[in-house]
């Protein structure tokens, strides 16, 4: 079977995104963030939010070649 690589790789980028979000709003609950944090985690919502807005619309969907930065990958 393959799979968009493409895809696949905004992903990935939207798991880490969500993951690193969810920690740094743990520290947030036992201490004030540092400048560089507060804007790591503002980047991870963003990334997070477009994210969720490009699946709403189907623009990952697409098969436009233009979008498709990385080749298929076959899934085992």
């Amino acid at each position: 079977m393959q799979a968009n690589g493409t895809k696949l790789w905004l992903d990935e980028g939207a798991t880490h995104a969500s993951n690193f979000l969810k920690r740094l709003i743990t520290v947030e609950k036992k201490r004030t963030l540092s400048e560089a944090e507060e804007n790591l985690k503002q980047i991870a919502a963003s990334y997070c939010y477009l994210y969720s807005k490009m699946l709403e619309i189907g623009e990952l969907e697409s098969d436009d070649d233009n979008y498709n930065i990385f080749p298929d990958e076959i899934i085992h």
